[in-house]
């Protein structure tokens, strides 16, 4: 099951001020037609606004049913920006819709004076005119009106057809980005009390798991298509919506976990859902990582040599290039520009650290070149965190650690950590992340003496504790002598002699650092602590 002593996941949720591309991806699917703009009220519209703010519903369904082309002609010309005209009549229609109206639509159940095909009509009316003003409206996600129908949208979102299933996951997804929506989203309960109903957000985050195992196998041969970028942008957003519900599903456990340790002073949080049910949400989301694996392995492959799935030593660059040799219907912009490619790092590295599966870590060592070629490419999107957090649960294994030194892991994180962190105190936190992997690598059994090679990090050590100018901000100074004292424990006495004077160096201002932190943080102290017996222990 899930690890629960975990940090707090840096990318397990999403920011309120993200832009929403999902709303592109749903006007893609509006009508071709291409009648004028609703910048100023036609006659339909105008008829359409009287019948909505007519007392009986059924003028109001027929006001609906005229807005619904009306809203659908606005979404076939819209080309990314609006008037101000234009906005003003939209803001106006989505006002004039009675709310109270759709949810009785949406409420609609099969009885004997309605036939199967009169239920779907009604809930699919209403469903439509929903995804349309979610499509052309301005930041809708913020919404009441919108956030308010997520409950309803839960209930048909099983009985619907697949048409109607598609536009509720769409508005669904576009209102799970902010914290409101996504706390209705995943708050929804059934009002039906029979015991074998599923939550909700099982239901949804299923859903969002088979929408993901059913593109990515296609996605490979998509890259040049027109279609990509939505496509791209909707799986992306799938899988920003499961690291937030993997965060959120670590801090549950968590929670349970702290209040079963402290029995009469629990905070009495709720159990995200039934344990069978997470049992299968952890077999779905891991057979998802285990795909994803594979696309980044071909993806990579494919934009860097030209084939997926041909092994580095087999790539062959043209004579004096350091070009890659991408496919010639790869996306203009690459792997790196990919924003599935962040989203999916962000998903599996969560997973690769909370998920205790020897297996997929083992899959995942099998990509460790594809982490580190991105954990250095810093021309666009920033993938070091979470390549960071996926190398602290592969390097838990033996195959994971032997994949990182074999591809240089080590030259390239100390790398970074001695010439672009230590300098910036604002990377710091980064360089303690490298720290926990690094130490990881050195303490597992298969990486045997410590090596000639890696001993640059006791200078680097010794530095930071001669250089310190006070107590402040030692966390990374004080992490880096911890791993430069499990470095010499490890090391053959001839490498422990050779940095003698290094070592005894940093023991004398160590221990001088460790006088003046009574009034540090505690972990400071510690670690202090633990380098000065660390070092004391060693005969030199």
């Amino acid at each position: 099951m899930l690890s629960l002593q975990t940090k707090t996941p840096r990318d397990g949720t999403l920011e309120s001020s993200q832009q929403h591309p999902i709303k592109e991806n749903m006007a893609q699917k509006s009508e071709k037609t291409q009648p004028p703009a609703i910048n100023a009220p036609t006659k339909e519209l105008e008829k359409a606004l009287e019948l909505l703010r007519a007392k009986d519903d059924t003028s109001r369904f027929v006001g609906l049913a005229l807005l619904k082309p009306v809203l659908e002609q606005e979404l076939s010309q819209q080309g990314g920006t609006e008037e101000e005209g234009t906005r003003t009549v939209i803001e106006q229609c989505w006002r004039a819709v009675p709310v109270k109206f759709l949810d009785r639509l949406l409420k609609t159940k099969l009885e004997s004076k309605r036939t199967r095909e009169e239920v779907g009509s009604m809930v699919g009316l209403a469903v439509a005119v929903l995804h349309a003003f979610m499509t052309i409206m301005d930041a809708p996600e913020k919404d009441d009106r919108f956030v308010g129908r997520v409950p309803l949208l839960m209930s048909v979102l099983r009985s619907t057809p697949p048409e109607t299933a598609t536009q509720i996951m769409e508005i669904l997804a576009t209102l799970a980005t902010t914290r409101e929506g996504s706390q209705a989203v995943f708050g929804a309960r059934d009002k039906d009390e029979k015991t074998d109903q599923k939550p909700k957000s099982y239901i949804f985050v299923t859903v969002l798991l088979i929408d993901i195992r059913s593109t990515i196998p296609s996605l490979q041969e998509r890259l040049h298509s027109a279609k990509y970028p939505d496509i791209s942008e909707r799986i992306a957003r799938a899988y920003d919506i499961i690291s937030a519900f993997i965060g959120f599903l670590v801090q549950s456990l968590e929670a349970l976990d702290n209040d079963d340790e402290d029995e009469g002073s629990g905070t009495g949080f709720p159990a995200p859902m039934p344990g069978d049910l997470l049992m299968k949400l952890r077999a779905n989301i891991s057979e998802v990582m285990s795909l994803t694996i594979e696309h980044l392995r071909d993806r990579y492959d494919s934009s860097t040599a030209g084939a997926a799935g041909l092994h580095p030593s087999a790539r062959t660059l043209g004579e004096g290039s350091a070009s890659p040799l991408p496919i010639a219907w790869d996306t203009s912009s690459g792997i790196s520009e990919d924003p599935l490619t962040l989203s999916q790092l962000r998903a599996l590295s969560l997973w690769l650290r909370e998920e205790e599966n020897d297996a997929l870590r083992q899959e995942a060592s099998g990509i460790m070149d594809v982490f580190l070629a991105l954990y250095q490419d810093i021309s666009g999107q920033d993938f070091r965190y979470p390549v960071l957090l996926s190398l602290e649960g592969i390097s838990e294994i033996a195959e994971g650690v032997e994949a990182f030194l074999r591809e240089e892991g080590w030259a390239i994180l100390t790398a970074d950590l001695e010439n672009n962190i230590l300098p910036i105190p604002s990377e710091h936190p980064r360089g303690i992340e490298i720290i926990r992997v690094l130490l990881a690598v050195v303490e597992a059994d298969v990486t045997g003496p410590a090596k000639e090679e890696w001993m640059p990090i006791v200078e680097v050590a010794r530095q930071s504790v001669v250089h310190a100018a006070d107590t402040t901000n030692l966390e990374l100074g004080v992490a880096i002598c911890q791993l430069a004292v499990e470095l010499m424990v490890r090391a053959p006495r001839g490498i422990r002699n050779r940095r003698r004077s290094a070592v005894v160096e940093l023991q004398k201002y160590a221990e001088a650092l460790l006088a003046k932190v009574d009034g540090a943080s505690g972990g400071v102290r510690d670690g202090l602590e633990e380098v000065v017996q660390g070092l004391n222990s060693l005969s030199l």
